[in-house]
Order: structure tokens, then C-alpha cells, then sequence
């Protein structure tokens, strides 16, 4: 297989050249006023809602794509790789992202409105990816006993929970619509309040095998110790302390909520824990660091409730993942950090 690492919407318009198509319209949204008309090459944004709107009203466009249709030989499955390109979404997201760029307003990717010039009418119902959130009913007089110890939280701590706190907050407000940035924010309402977790003492050569190597050439002990500290002192080492800050906070009652999924189903483990949150850190800077989207799974309502995706394997596009590459899926992830920020509270309370 040829990785071709080039957009979607560019690929498209060299195949289109050589295979049959459809075309498949979007509803857009945008709280600007907005005129004129895109068109290029296969691709066409047009307004949809032609009334007058005063600034800030939302407005409807159209967008219209011609896209190649997959050939019956071709079985994504064993076509993909672990290193194709892919960022989460298709030729929509590209388009409508360089538009809110270069034009520097919001554009929000609604429903598939037509497929061939019919209208197009997705059967089913969507679940939530966080199904949690909203069942089951909550009591407003549970939060007096909170409040409490929040008001009696150590004063070394007031700043930093309070912003990890926020972080949850704008997370579970995005989890159904940007489940990747809600993720993102989740690992960083941990990292907020991991910084000082006291880690086993570390080594260079666990971190730096060459420069420990260069170092045994320094003669005086007392010169290569300081360099050592030095260049340990650099490293920060976050992503050990993000992990012994979960496992310090995770008590024996989260594992026994209710509502956990079977094992063959995709349930979490105890001993499973501390692997994951590496790969949930790993994940985080792979996506920061060099543009690697999260796996798909992460974007759609758990099966069966899992806290894991169970499968033997999964692709989307050109790429694949194997049952090493997952990580969990939010409804897990969430739910861990929310008991996390409540057993902090309870564990730092002024005497």
C-alpha cells in the first residue's frame, strides 16, 4: 500500500479523475453574515438561508461534495496501516476547518441533509458517549456536604484544584460533540494537580542511555553527579507523576459502581490501570506533540457500555489500530477523573 499522506479533500480530486461518485450535501452553520459562494473543483459552499439576521444569528449554508465511490475490491481492513494518515475526520472536516481559518469565523458541521440529490435520512438513534452523565436522577442538597469541603480545602491547593476543576467542567460540556478535546482537557485537570507527586527516584540512564554513557567518561564524581541532577531536573517527568497521582487517588469503591460492563465486554481491571494511564498519556502528547489524532473509538457511544473497545482490531480509513494501541474510551476516563477530583478534596482537607 502506497501512504499517501496527503489530505482527503486533495486525493479525492486526483481520484475522481478515474473512478464513478456521489454527491453528499451538509448542512452548515455560522453565526456570521455570510455571502458569495465557494467553488472548488468538486466542492461547492453556498448559502442555504437566505433571510436577513441580525450579528450573531445563526445562519445555514449548504456544502456539497462530489466523492469518489470505493471500488468492491477494495477491503479497507487489510489495506490499512499503523501509520496512514488520519486525523479524525473526512473531506467535510478539512473544508470546513481551512474555512473558519482563512475566513476567521465559526463553521459548525451539521447533519447529512442529501446523498445523489435525495434527501438523506439516517436511521437510528445515536447513543451518548457518556450515557452516565445524564442518568438517573441528582439531588441539589448533596452538594451542602461538598461545599463544605471545598471551603476547608488545604490553602496550598485553592488555585490549582479550582482550574483542574474547570477543566472537568468545560470537558463533560464537549464530550458528545469534541469527545477528543474533552479528553485532552480531562488528562489536563490531572496534570493541573500531579506536578509535585512524589515519584520513585529515576536514573539517567533510564531516560538517557547515551548521555549516561558520555558521563561515566567524566572523571570527577562530584561534577558528573551535579550533571546528572541537572539534566534529571530538566525532565519533569509528568507523565510518571500524572500516573502515581491517579493510582494514589483511585480507591477500592470506584471499581465497584454499578453499571460496569461484563469482562468479555470491555471492562477495566484493577491491575490493567497503570498501562493505560501511560497509553492515555502517550496519547495526549502524541496528539499535542505531532498531530496524531485519538482512535476512533473514542468518538462513538461505548458498545455494551464498554470501558474499553473489545475488538480485535479496528481502522478507519487507510489505518488501523491493534487492542495494544487502545486506550479507554470516556465514559471510563471521566468517570475516573471525576473520583479522582472528589478523593483529592477528601484528602487535603486543613486540620
Amino acid at each position: 500500500m502506497s501512504l499517501d499522506k496527503r489530505m482527503h479533500f486533495i486525493r479525492n480530486m486526483e481520484a475522481l479523475k478515474k473512478v464513478e461518485s456521489d454527491f453528499i450535501e451538509y448542512e452548515i452553520t455560522s453565526d456570521a453574515d455570510i455571502a458569495g459562494e465557494f467553488a472548488y473543483g468538486p466542492y461547492r459552499l453556498m448559502l442555504w438561508d437566505f433571510s436577513e439576521k441580525k450579528d450573531g444569528e445563526e445562519r445555514k449554508l449548504c456544502l456539497r461534495i462530489e466523492k469518489k465511490i470505493p471500488g468492491r475490491d477494495e477491503d479497507p481492513w487489510k489495506t490499512a496501516e499503523k501509520a496512514a494518515y488520519y486525523h479524525g475526520g473526512g473531506i467535510e472536516g478539512e473544508l470546513i476547518a481551512f474555512a473558519s481559518l482563512f475566513l476567521r469565523r465559526r463553521f459548525k458541521i451539521g447533519p447529512q441533509v442529501r446523498w445523489n440529490d435525495k434527501p438523506f435520512i439516517k436511521l437510528g438513534y445515536k447513543n451518548q458517549i457518556d450515557g452516565q452523565l445524564v442518568e438517573g436522577k441528582s439531588n441539589l442538597t448533596d452538594l451542602t456536604q461538598w461545599f463544605k469541603l471545598v471551603e476547608n480545602l488545604d490553602g496550598r491547593f485553592h488555585q490549582r484544584y479550582i482550574l483542574a476543576v474547570r477543566l472537568y467542567h468545560k470537558a463533560i460540556q464537549m464530550i458528545e460533540e469534541e469527545p477528543d478535546l474533552a479528553y485532552l482537557n480531562l488528562v489536563s485537570a490531572i496534570e493541573v494537580l500531579c506536578q509535585k507527586t512524589d515519584i520513585e527516584p529515576i536514573s539517567l540512564f533510564e531516560v538517557n542511555p547515551k548521555l549516561a554513557k558520555v558521563l561515566e567518561k567524566v572523571e570527577d564524581l562530584d561534577l558528573r553527579r551535579e550533571i546528572e541532577e541537572a539534566a534529571l531536573k530538566r525532565q519533569g517527568f509528568i507523565r510518571r507523576r500524572f500516573v502515581a497521582f491517579i493510582l494514589k487517588h483511585v480507591e477500592d469503591s470506584f471499581w465497584k459502581e454499578e453499571k460496569r460492563p461484563e469482562p468479555c465486554y470491555g471492562r477495566i481491571e484493577p491491575e490493567k490501570l497503570e498501562e493505560l494511564l501511560k497509553r492515555i498519556y502517550d496519547q495526549r502528547s502524541k496528539t499535542l506533540h505531532n498531530g496524531e489524532p485519538f482512535p476512533p473509538s473514542i468518538f462513538d457511544a461505548p458498545v455494551m457500555g464498554a470501558e474499553i473497545h473489545f475488538s480485535l482490531g479496528m481502522s478507519k480509513g487507510e489505518k488501523k489500530w491493534e487492542p495494544k494501541d487502545y486506550i479507554p474510551n470516556l465514559i471510563f476516563f471521566e468517570r475516573l477523573v471525576n473520583h479522582v477530583l472528589k478523593n483529592f478534596l477528601e484528602k487535603n482537607q486543613n486540620e
